[in-house]
C-alpha cells in the first residue's frame, strides 16, 4: 500500500512537471469519452433499452396496402370486424394521428401546441402499460368522452412534472368543449412519434393505423396472411380504387424506432472511430513521453527498481490521466446529451427516455479503463524492455530512439489519418446531400411565405355558405393590413405528405372501372390569389376567379404531371375530372400549373387544385408578406377578433419553419458527423505534430552536423515536410479505401449524391493533407533554426 501511495505521489509530481502533456491528454480523452457516452446514451435509449410495454415483439401494426403500395385507411367498423373474425390476433384497436395539425388546446389563456392521437379505448390495454399518474384510456371512454392522457414528455415539458396535473381542464375552442387530463403515460411510449396526448376515438371515421396483440404461438406470417384474407372479404364493400392488394405487418418496437436506426448506427460507428483515434493519439503521446524519459527509467532500474516498479509507476500515471479524462468525459457527455436533445428532430423516438443514468456512467468507466489499458501497457512495456546499463554507458550524442520505435509511431499517426479521413469523407457526403436538399427548386417561393392556423366554433359556422362568408370576410380584413401582399385559403400546411387529402380521380374519357386503376392524387383548395401567393406558375389557362362559386361551373387546376397522365398529347384545357364516384360533380380543367414540392420535399407531387368557394375550407391561410410576419401577428389577430371574437388565431409559422421538419434529420446527421470529423482531424493533426516535433528533437545533432556542412535550411524544411507528407499520404490512401467501403453504410441517407462522390472524397482528402502539412510546418521550421554549434555541444 505504501508503494502504491509513493507511486501516486511520484506520478502526480511527474504530471505536474509536464502540464502540456497532462492537459492535452485529459482533453483528448475527455472529448473522446464524452462524445462516445453521449451518443451511446441516445443509441441505448432509442434502440437497445426495452420499450416499457408488455412483450413488445408480440404487439404488431398490420397495414393494408393498395396496388401502389400506399396505405388503405380502414373504418372503425372494419376494425371491429377484424376483432371478431381474427384467430391470429387476440385484440385489435385503431388509432388516428393528427401529426402537424396540433389542434388548439387552451390552458386558461395559454395556448398549448400539443400534437394528439385519437385512439380506440383498447389501445393501452393492448400495450399492457401502467400510468405514471392517474389512469389510461378505457373502452368506455369512447363515444364523445372529452378526456386525454398526457405523454411523459409533454408532462415534463409543459407542466414540469407537476403531479396535480390530473383533473386539469383545457378548452378546445373550435369544438367548444373542455378536456380533462385523466392520466400520464410512462416514458418511452410516445407513439406515434411526436405524440403529446392521446384522446378517445370520438369520430369513428377512417383510421390511419391499426394495432393488435398476436395470439400465443402465432407467427407474423400467419397474421399477415389472415389480415390480407379478411381485407379481401371486406373489399366487396369498398370502392374498387380502395381495394387491398397486399398486407404488411410490423412489430411495435420496429415501428417505434422507425427510420432512425440507420442514422443512429452510423453515428455510433462514427463516434467509435473517434474514440479509437483518441486512444491511438493518447498512446502515441505516451510513447513519445516514454521515449523522452528513457534515461530516467534506466537510472531508476540501475538504482534497484524492478521491471514491475517502473511498469506500475507508468500505469499509475496513465490511470490518473484516464481518471481525469473519464470525469471530464462525463461532464462533456451531459452537455452533449442536452445539445443533442435540443437539436434532435421531433421524429426521433423516445426522447423522454434519453438520460445519463447507470448504463452510460458504467460505459464511461469501462471506456476509461479500456483506454488506460490500450494507452498505458505499450509505453510501459517499451520503457522496461531495455538493458538499464547500456544506455547509461552510451554517449548522449549517439542518437535516440531506434528505427523500430519510430516506425511504430509513424504507423500510429498514419492510422489516425486514415480513421480521420473516413469520418471526414462521411461528413462530406452527408453535407453534400444536405446541400442538394436545401437547394431543391420547391416549385413555389418559400421566402416571406407563412401559414396562419385558425380555430372557429363549429356550431356557429356549420354549413358551406357560412364558412365561405367567414373566409371571404377574414381574407378582406387581413389583406388590408399593410405588409400583407397576398393571401389564400389552403387545405393543410406544407410537407405533410402526399397521402393526406389524396383521392382517386376519374378523367372524362374513363369509365368508373377504368378509373379504379388510377393512383391517388392529393388536392389543395385555394382562392383567387392562390397561385400568386405561392408563386406557382400557371403554364396554360388561368387560376381561380372570385366568380368560381358554388352555383357556377365547377372548375379545377391540375399540375403538369396530372395533365400528362390523363390527357397525354392532348390539350387538357376544357377537359373534365372528378373524384371517383357517380355522385361526384364533374370539374372543368381551366388551368395547368407547374410542379411543386409543397407536399413532400424529396419528390414533386402531382396535384389537383380546387376553389374553396366550391369545396370548403379547413382553417388555414397562406400569407405572403413584404417583411417579417411576426411584426404583423398583432394586427392579424386584431383583424380576426374585430370580425368575430369567437374565431381565434392559433398559430403563425413560416414555410421555412415547416421546411425545417424534413431537413432536421439530415441536418443533425451532417452536423454530428462533421463535428466528429473535425475533432478527428484535430486529433490527427496533434498526433502528426507530436511525432514530427519528436523526430526533429531526436535528430538535433544530425541536423546540426548537416547544417554545419552547408545544408540549406530550405532543404531541411522540405525533408521534414516530405516525411510528414509521406506518413499522411500513406494514411490517406488507406483512409480512402476505408471511406469507399464505409460510404455504403450511409447510402440510404444520401439524396442525389453517390457514395463514391469524387467531390466529397477529394475534398476531404485535400483538407486532411493541408491540415497535416500545417501541423508539420512548425517542427519543420524549428529544424531550420537549429544552431550547429549548440547541436554539436548537446549531450
Amino acid at each position: 500500500m505504501n508503494g502504491l501511495a509513493f507511486d501516486l505521489r511520484t506520478a502526480l509530481r511527474s504530471l505536474r512537471r509536464s502540464p502540456t502533456f497532462t492537459v492535452t491528454s485529459v482533453l483528448i480523452l475527455g472529448l473522446g469519452i464524452g462524445m462516445s457516452v453521449a451518443m451511446w446514451t441516445v443509441f441505448h435509449a432509442v434502440l437497445l433499452r426495452p420499450i416499457p410495454v408488455l412483450s413488445p415483439d408480440r404487439i404488431v401494426l398490420p397495414r393494408a396496402l393498395n396496388r401502389e403500395g400506399s396505405d388503405v385507411a380502414l373504418t372503425q367498423g372494419e376494425v371491429d370486424q377484424f376483432r371478431h373474425a381474427s384467430r391470429t390476433m387476440q385484440d385489435i384497436a385503431g388509432f388516428e394521428h393528427f401529426g402537424a395539425y396540433q389542434f388548439p388546446k387552451l390552458d386558461g389563456d395559454r395556448p398549448l401546441p400539443l400534437a394528439g392521437t385519437q385512439v380506440d379505448g383498447r389501445f393501452f390495454d393492448i400495450l399492457g402499460v401502467h400510468p405514471v399518474l392517474g389512469r389510461l384510456l378505457r373502452p368506455d371512454d369512447d363515444s364523445m368522452s372529452y378526456v386525454m392522457v398526457l405523454s411523459y414528455g409533454a408532462w415534463q415539458r409543459y407542466f414540469h412534472g407537476d403531479p396535480s396535473v390530473i383533473g386539469r381542464r383545457f378548452r378546445q375552442p373550435q369544438l367548444g368543449v373542455t378536456y380533462a387530463i385523466v392520466g400520464v403515460a410512462p416514458a418511452g411510449i410516445d407513439y406515434p412519434a411526436g405524440t403529446d396526448y392521446w384522446e378517445p376515438l370520438a369520430y369513428p371515421g377512417l383510421l390511419d393505423d391499426v394495432i393488435a396483440r398476436l395470439a400465443p404461438n402465432v407467427s407474423l406470417g400467419a397474421a399477415r396472411s389472415e389480415f390480407l384474407s379478411l381485407n379481401k372479404e371486406i373489399d366487396r364493400q369498398r370502392p374498387a380504387p380502395y381495394n387491398v392488394s397486399a398486407a404488411d405487418i410490423r412489430t411495435f418496437d420496429t415501428a417505434v424506432v422507425g427510420n432512425v436506426r440507420p442514422v443512429l448506427v452510423l453515428l455510433i460507428a462514427a463516434v467509435g472511430l473517434l474514440l479509437l483515434i483518441a486512444c491511438v493519439n493518447i498512446g502515441n503521446l505516451l510513447l513519445l513521453r516514454a521515449a523522452t524519459r528513457s534515461h530516467e527509467f534506466d537510472v531508476r532500474r540501475a538504482l534497484g527498481a524492478t521491471y514491475g516498479d517502473v511498469v506500475r509507476l507508468l500505469l499509475v500515471e496513465t490511470s490518473l490521466v484516464a481518471l481525469g479524462g473519464g470525469v471530464l468525459g462525463l461532464v462533456c457527455a451531459e452537455v452533449a446529451r442536452r445539445l443533442l436533445i435540443a437539436a434532435a428532430p421531433p421524429a426521433l423516438p423516445r426522447l423522454d427516455a434519453i438520460r445519463l443514468t447507470g448504463v452510460p456512467v458504467g460505459a464511461a468507466i469501462a471506456i476509461a479503463l479500456l483506454s488506460m489499458a490500450l494507452c498505458g501497457i505499450a509505453p510501459a512495456l517499451t520503457a522496461v524492455r531495455r538493458n538499464p546499463a547500456s544506455p547509461i554507458r552510451l554517449d548522449a550524442r549517439s542518437g535516440s530512439a531506434g528505427r523500430q520505435r519510430r516506425n511504430v509511431r509513424q504507423i500510429l499517426v498514419g492510422s489516425q489519418v486514415a480513421l480521420a479521413l473516413i469520418l471526414l469523407s462521411g461528413a462530406g457526403l452527408l453535407t453534400r446531400s444536405l446541400r442538394q436538399l436545401e437547394s431543391l427548386d420547391l416549385g413555389f417561393q418559400a421566402d416571406h411565405l407563412s401559414v396562419i392556423s385558425l380555430s372557429w366554433p363549429l356550431n356557429k359556422y356549420n354549413d358551406h355558405a357560412q364558412i365561405v362568408a367567414l373566409v371571404d370576410a377574414l381574407g378582406r380584413r387581413i389583406r388590408a393590413i399593410p405588409g400583407v401582399s397576398a393571401l389564400t385559403p389552403i387545405v393543410i400546411p406544407p410537407f405533410y405528405g402526399p397521402n393526406f387529402w389524396a383521392l382517386v380521380w376519374q378523367a372524362d374519357w374513363q369509365s368508373p372501372v377504368q378509373a379504379a386503376s388510377n393512383p391517388v392524387i392529393p388536392l389543395d383548395k385555394g382562392g383567387p390569389d392562390y397561385f400568386r401567393t405561392f408563386g406557382i406558375p400557371i403554364l396554360r389557362g388561368r387560376g381561380f376567379l372570385d366568380s368560381d362559386r358554388l352555383n357556377s361551373q365547377w372548375v379545377a387546376v391540375v399540375s403538369q404531371s396530372v395533365a400528362s397522365r390523363y390527357w397525354p398529347g392532348q390539350d387538357p384545357l376544357g377537359k373534365r375530372i372528378r373524384v371517383v364516384g357517380d355522385s361526384q360533380p364533374w370539374m372543368t380543367v381551366v388551368g395547368i400549373a407547374g410542379e411543386s414540392r409543397f407536399r413532400a420535399l424529396r419528390d414533386a407531387t402531382p396535384m389537383v387544385y380546387l376553389p374553396y368557394q366550391q369545396t370548403g375550407w379547413n382553417g388555414f391561410f397562406a400569407v405572403r408578406t413584404t417583411g417579417d410576419v411576426e411584426r404583423l401577428v398583432p394586427a392579424i389577430r386584431r383583424a380576426i377578433n374585430d370580425y368575430d371574437p369567437a374565431v381565434a388565431l392559433w398559430r403563425v409559422r413560416t414555410v421555412d419553419d415547416y421546411l425545417a421538419g424534413p431537413l432536421a434529420q439530415p441536418r443533425l446527421s451532417a452536423l454530428l458527423l462533421s463535428g466528429f470529423g473535425l475533432v478527428a482531424l484535430l486529433l490527427a493533426a496533434i498526433g502528426l505534430y507530436g511525432i514530427m516535433a519528436t523526430v526533429v528533437r531526436e535528430q538535433t545533432r544530425e541536423l546540426g552536423v548537416r547544417m554545419a556542412l552547408g545544408a540549406a535550411p530550405g532543404r531541411i524544411r522540405r525533408e521534414v515536410l516530405g516525411r510528414a507528407l509521406t506518413v499522411s499520404a500513406a494514411g490517406a490512401v488507406a483512409g480512402l479505401v476505408g471511406s469507399v467501403v464505409a460510404a455504403r453504410l450511409i447510402a440510404s441517407q444520401l439524396f442525389e449524391v453517390s457514395p463514391t462522390d469524387p467531390l466529397a472524397l477529394s475534398g476531404a482528402c485535400l483538407l486532411l493533407l493541408a491540415v497535416a502539412l500545417l501541423a508539420a510546418y512548425l517542427p519543420a521550421h524549428r529544424a531550420t533554426r537549429i544552431e550547429p554549434a549548440s547541436a554539436l555541444r548537446a549531450d
